[in-house]
């Protein structure tokens, strides 16, 4: 091979190599399902070598469960900003309202479902699975505390069921290319979900 042919690798400290590497594997990710992404693309991509990927997240599986865990750390994070942007005495409706608003701006910035803590590929490796189920399971728990009567189960429910609504909703919009004219729609139904299962807002605890 020519020396002209061949790429210039970087030389980039653990931390920035590991952020390069997570960077293209976002993006490889982003453009293409989990069976089509390869790690020497993905190598490639960053200026890195495949034994430098392995190095760093030990297999494809490992290299893909920190692009997800990394995705729903920025929404936990979009999510907590949100509410805490809130007027004082808001009501716990626009704590939902924003906290749906979040996962809608959290997907639709790379306009790609697994983005998201409610998706479920066929593909994906278990340890992904657990990952947003251990999400989903610490989401609901947030709520369930801030119910009136956390031990009421028609409540506990409620809640389980209106995040089941909210991901299925939130994937089809994706898939359908986000249209703006569905995000108010998609939003009022979510919250319309959640207000009809609970009853009446009065059993959701505002944010303090």
């Amino acid at each position: 091979m020519r020396t002209g042919d061949r790429r210039v690798r970087q030389r980039l400290d653990p931390r920035a190599r590991a952020d390069a590497i997570l960077a293209a594997a976002t993006e490889a990710f982003t453009r293409s399902t989990y069976d089509q992404v390869s790690v020497g693309a993905v190598a490639t991509a960053s200026g890195s070598s495949e034994a430098l990927v392995y190095k760093y997240f030990d297999s494809k599986a490992g290299l893909y469960t920190a692009v997800v865990r990394a995705q729903l750390d920025q929404l936990a994070t979009r999510q907590a900003d949100a509410v805490a942007a809130l007027r004082p005495n808001s009501s716990a409706r626009d704590q939902m309202r924003v906290t749906v608003g979040a996962v809608l701006d959290h997907v639709q910035h790379l306009q790609v479902a697994w983005a998201s803590p409610f998706f479920t590929g066929a593909y994906e490796p278990a340890a992904v699975q657990d990952l947003r189920r251990r999400y989903r399971d610490e989401l609901v728990e947030s709520l369930r505390e801030r119910l009136d009567n956390p031990g009421y189960r028609r409540a506990q429910l409620a809640i389980i069921g209106f995040l089941g609504y909210l991901g299925a909703a939130a994937q089809q919009w994706v898939e359908e290319g986000c249209p703006a004219s569905d995000r108010g729609p998609l939003v009022e139904a979510a919250l319309g979900a959640l207000q009809g299962a609970l009853g009446d807002w009065g059993s959701l605890r505002p944010p303090a």
